[in-house]
């Protein structure tokens, strides 16, 4: 299936309509994080991603151009900004897009989607692209990652997140067993989800032209099951075991479990 066919522009449709309805809960888990990042199963997975980043981003020069893939309401913007970077977002959703427009004035934030970047070639130093391919067919991340190589200075770098199709929180076997019951495989509510493992993520990283590629895995999977459980178990057994779930993923025999598999490549130089 190629990026233009029927097939993957619903799947493209269908995320971009989820994340338009799901702006505000966006906005609100994030205002979350800012305060408890043991509040949830979101706050305490994008920390994990947030503190890899982090490092990462201490690689960078002062005014190093950054672009963010589907920003969403902006947090990332704001951050980089605040980072003293120089930050630009490219968003489809048109509520997301309005958000993020309006918390980062003066910011570049492009309506656009990550299989057509609308920017220069050999623009950016640093690109993140974090929980966006996910919903976008096999083809189409492809071609976004292709993209993402186009728009990076030589030296840059691709910071993107993938959904390990054996993450322990089961949710491979959830979509599939969705698909099979109710005979669709995605809608509004329930988007499209791409699943990878880390020797798939690497293999699609490098057709893309990226170089010197990793992967790592973050969160441990039962811990999003944990979250469910009431009480606030989630949230009480996340602040006991937070160090062993680095720990433990840091294992290449772990990293294929782990909640979040994230990949990083260079533009050779």
């Amino acid at each position: 299936m190629s990026p233009g066919t029927a097939e993957a522009e619903k799947i493209r449709k269908v995320a971009i309509d989820h994340h338009h309805d799901a702006a505000p809960i966006f906005e609100s888990w994030y205002a979350r994080m800012a305060e408890d990042r043991f509040a949830d199963a979101f706050t305490y997975g994008r920390h994990k991603i947030d503190a890899l980043l982090e490092t990462e981003l201490k690689r960078l020069a002062p005014g190093a151009h950054v672009l963010d893939v589907g920003c969403g309401t902006g947090a990332y913007l704001r951050r980089f900004r605040d980072l003293g970077f120089v930050p630009a977002g490219v968003e489809p959703a048109p509520a997301m897009l309005a958000a993020a427009r309006r918390d980062n004035p003066g910011v570049t934030v492009e309506e656009g989607v990550a299989t057509s970047l609308p920017f220069a070639d050999r623009t950016f130093d640093f690109i993140t692209c974090i929980e966006v391919l996910r919903y976008l067919s096999l083809d189409d991340t492809r071609a976004a990652l292709a993209e993402c190589h186009r728009v990076l200075k030589p030296g840059g770098i691709v910071f993107a997140t993938l959904v390990n199709r054996w993450a322990l929180d089961g949710f491979f076997v959830l979509q599939r067993a969705r698909q099979l019951l109710l005979r669709k495989e995605f809608d509004r509510k329930h988007p499209h989800c791409e699943f990878f493992t880390p020797a798939e993520a690497q293999t699609a990283l490098e057709d893309a032209g990226l170089v010197n590629v990793r992967t790592v895995g973050r969160l441990a999977g039962p811990m999003r099951v944990a979250y469910k459980l009431p009480g606030h178990v989630g949230s009480r057994l996340a602040k006991r075991v937070e160090a062993f779930d680095d720990f433990v993923h840091e294992f290449s025999v772990t990293k294929p479990f782990a909640g979040h598999l994230i990949v990083m490549g260079e533009r050779g130089r």
